[in-house]
């Protein structure tokens, strides 16, 4: 789902059109059953690190896509996610807490990745 959001075909209204999605489900999700903030900043914060492993991939290791170092920076966002998930279960309850926080972490790409709204990016991944 992240992919779309770094696709130059895609056009800016679809973008924005998938941001305020995502942004009105994850308030609704954060008025069901809200998020501590420390849990908030800290799934934004995944977010950013899922950037910065993106870029490093499409810089540093598009020569060798099933090198360690790639594979690396695939699985370093997952398991932080997958672990803040299973941090933030409350009484065997995951699916509020964890669509929640993939809401702020596919917001925090978003807001934190405003270059790919413009169509001259010109880092495109090899695959999602």
């Amino acid at each position: 789902m992240l992919e779309y959001w770094f696709n130059p075909q895609i056009s800016v209204l679809k973008k924005l059109l998938i941001f305020a999605v995502i942004a009105a489900i994850t308030a609704v999700l954060y008025w069901i059953e809200p998020l501590a903030l420390d849990s908030i900043l800290m799934f934004a914060g995944t977010g950013i690190i899922f950037l910065i492993c993106r870029y490093c991939k499409i810089h540093f290791a598009t020569k060798h896509l099933t090198g360690l170092f790639y594979r690396v920076l695939t699985w370093i966002p997952i398991a932080l996610l997958l672990s803040l998930i299973f941090m933030n279960m409350k009484n065997g309850e995951i699916l509020v807490s964890g669509a929640q926080g993939l809401g702020f972490m596919a917001l925090a790409v978003c807001l934190f990745s405003p270059l790919s709204l413009m169509h001259q990016n010109t880092g495109t991944p090899p695959h999602a």
